[in-house]
């Protein structure tokens, strides 16, 4: 198969998948590395509940982890969910969600990702950072719309946090002030079901 009909391929099944979830979805982001008795596990798992009762549709990276658990709480909660997987010899290949699709290329399972109405990014290592700055980064720039972003576990995100004020916004003057208001840190599922529902 050529590269580009491969592309599209995976775009369709992506976009098709989607389609099969309630209107109102939810993407959680977070570490393959995170166990399973864990405090982000746990957490991660009752706000993916949280949504799925709410009749949030829940779409995940498919891998172990913070994927696994979120997944786990929509199951729980009642709720449909999508895991888009990559193509990587460290993830599994078991099924996890009510659709599981397995994508060769990062830009397209990145796309289908960011098709959600809100976005939770649970503490992760590399690949978590790099979608929450690629998403803000869209955002920023308006290529994407403002969306809810929650940080969850607020101990994980402050050294990042003083970061982003110190050296970014005081000392380097890179980002503007109006940065800190597109996203949300959060450590309850009350703090994020606050903000969507006030």
């Amino acid at each position: 198969m050529l590269l580009l009909d491969e592309i599209r391929d995976e775009y369709t099944k992506g976009l098709l998948a989607l389609n099969m979830l309630p209107n109102q979805t939810v993407t959680f982001y977070g570490g393959a590395k995170i166990q399973k008795d864990s405090q982000s596990y746990t957490q991660t798992k009752e706000l993916a509940k949280a949504f799925a009762q709410r009749e949030w549709g829940v779409v995940s990276g498919g891998g172990p982890g913070i994927m696994a658990a979120s997944l786990e709480g929509a199951r729980e909660g009642g709720g449909k969910a999508v895991a888009f997987k990559i193509d990587l010899p460290q993830e599994s290949t078991s099924k996890v969600g009510d659709v599981d699709i397995l994508f060769k290329h990062f830009s397209v399972r990145k796309y289908m990702l960011r098709q959600s109405d809100a976005f939770v990014f649970a503490p992760g290592g590399f690949g978590t950072l790099d979608e929450l700055m690629e998403n803000l980064t869209l955002i920023v720039t308006k290529k994407h719309p403002k969306k809810p972003v929650f940080l969850l576990d607020s101990k994980f995100w402050q050294g990042y946090m003083d970061w982003f004020e110190k050296i970014l916004l005081q000392d380097r003057h890179t980002v503007s002030q109006d940065f800190f208001g597109i996203f949300n840190i959060v450590d309850t599922t009350d703090e994020v079901m606050k903000v969507l529902y006030g």
